[in-house]
C-alpha cells in the first residue's frame, strides 16, 4: 500500500512538471530555509519563485511556479500564480491550519475530509456553507470545484483515476501545487512550510515572523530540557495491526521529536524517515523495559491495547510504562488535531513531551497529549 502511495505521488509530480521550467532570464534573490528541504523561494519585483524539490526520486528536479502581483507576466515558460490568492481548495487538513495561522482562512472555499477538520473556525463556515466538501480520493467532485473557481488547489496525493480529473482542472486554468511538507523530518522542517503558503497570499512577512517565533519558543524548551534532564527515559510507539507494527523509522519526524525532548527511541534502529514494518516479537525484544510509551493509535484506556493485539497480555510495558496518547483534542466524527494545528505549533508538542518525560513546569496542563490508564 505504502509503495502505491508513493508511486501515484510520482505520478502527480510528473503531470505538474508539465511545461514547467524557468525561462533563462527569470531569476531572484534566494531566501534561506532554516530547517525546510522540499522547496524554496526567490523574490522577485512583483512576487515570488518557488521551486518544490522533487525529494521523492532523488533527483536534482524541480517544479516551478511563477507567483506573481502583476496580470501581464507572460515571459517565462512557467505556471503563472497571480497572487495573492483569494480561493483556494485544500486537500489535507495540515493545509489549513497553515493558512489559517497566516490569517487567511477565509479563502478556504473547499477542502477534502471536511469532517476531520478540528478548527472550531472552519467548522463554523462549513456549516454556514462558505467552506465546501470536495470528497477525497477517487471520489473528488470535479464539478464542484470547478463551481468553486479556486485561484490554486493545495495537493498531496491523488490516485490513478484522477489523472483525467486533474487534467480538466489544469485545461480551464486551475494550478494544482503539490505540496511535500510530510517529507520533511524534523519538526521545524515541517512548520517551515507556512512560508510555502505565506507566498500564495503575499504575507511572507507575517509568516517569517511566526516561524522566528514558534523556532525561538521550541529551540529554548529543547535547552530547557537539556540543562533539567538527568537521565534518557527510553520510548516506544504505536500499536500494531493485524500482526505488524508499522513504528517511525530512526530518521523520522516524530523520532526527532523524541531526541530532541531528552528521550531514546527503542524500537528500530534503522535510519529512515519513512515508517518501518517489525512483527510483534521483534518488539518484545527491544522494549520490555521502556519507561514511556506514545501515541498509541486511537485508544483512550489500557484494556483496548489487548484487545486489539491479544499477545501484548504478556508485554511488561502494559503494565510497566507510563503511556501517552496524542488524543486529546479530538472532534466528534475523530478528527485528531495533533496532525492538523500541530503542524504549526511544535513547539507545544515538545512542550507536552518535556511534561511528560520529566515533569517539567509541574503546573503545565497537557495540550494534545492525555495519560492512558
Amino acid at each position: 500500500m505504502k509503495k502505491s502511495f508513493y508511486i501515484l505521488i510520482i505520478v502527480v509530480i510528473a503531470f505538474s512538471a508539465c511545461n514547467n521550467k524557468l525561462d533563462e532570464n527569470t531569476s531572484g534573490k534566494i531566501i534561506e530555509n532554516d530547517y525546510a528541504k522540499g522547496f524554496e523561494i526567490s523574490e522577485i519585483e512583483e512576487g515570488y519563485i518557488i521551486k518544490i524539490k522533487d525529494r521523492l526520486n532523488n533527483s536534482d528536479q524541480t517544479y516551478n511556479y511563477l507567483l506573481s502581483s502583476k496580470n501581464d507576466y507572460a515571459s517565462a515558460n512557467i505556471d503563472i500564480i497571480q497572487i495573492p490568492v483569494s480561493k483556494v481548495v485544500c486537500l489535507s487538513t495540515t493545509h489549513c491550519s497553515f493558512i489559517s495561522q497566516i490569517d487567511k482562512a477565509s479563502a478556504i472555499k473547499g477542502v477534502s475530509g471536511a469532517n476531520y477538520l478540528f478548527n472550531e473556525d472552519l467548522r463554523n463556515k462549513i456549516q454556514i456553507g462558505e467552506i465546501v466538501e470536495i470528497g477525497y480520493g477517487n471520489q473528488i467532485n470535479l464539478e464542484k470545484i470547478i463551481s468553486l473557481n479556486p485561484d490554486v488547489i493545495f495537493a498531496y496525493g491523488i490516485d490513478n483515476s484522477s489523472i483525467a480529473g486533474c487534467e480538466k482542472l489544469k485545461a480551464i486554468g486551475i494550478p494544482i501545487i503539490f505540496v511535500t511538507d510530510f517529507l520533511e523530518n524534523t519538526p521545524l522542517g515541517r512548520t517551515e512550510w507556512i512560508k510555502f503558503f505565506a507566498c500564495f497570499f503575499d504575507n511572507l512577512d507575517f509568516a517569517n515572523e511566526y516561524f522566528d517565533s514558534v523556532k525561538n519558543n521550541y529551540l529554548g524548551v529543547k535547552e530547557n530540557i537539556a540543562h533539567g534532564s538527568k537521565s534518557s527515559p527510553e520510548i516506544i510507539l504505536n500499536l500494531p495491526w493485524k500482526g505488524t507494527w508499522w513504528v517511525p523509522g530512526a530518521d523520522s519526524y516524530m523520532v526527532k521529536f523524541i531526541e530532541d525532548a531528552g528521550g531514546t527511541y527503542k524500537m528500530t534502529d534503522k535510519k529512515d524517515y519513512e515508517s518501518v514494518a517489525l512483527t510483534v516479537e521483534e518488539i518484545f525484544a527491544v522494549s520490555q523495559n521502556v519507561d514511556f510509551w506514545l501515541n498509541t493509535n486511537a485508544i483512550t484506556k489500557k484494556s483496548e491495547i489487548i484487545s486489539i493485539e491479544p499477545r501484548l497480555v504478556n508485554f511488561a510495558p502494559v503494565n510497566n510504562a507510563r503511556i501517552f496518547n496524542n488524543n486529546k483534542r479530538l472532534n466528534i466524527y475523530g478528527g485528531n488535531d495533533f496532525f492538523e494545528s500541530g503542524i504549526t505549533h511544535p513547539d507545544i508538542i515538545l512542550k507536552d513531551l518535556s511534561h511528560i518525560f520529566y515533569g517539567i513546569n509541574s503546573n503545565y496542563d497537557l495540550y494534545y497529549y492525555q495519560e492512558i490508564k
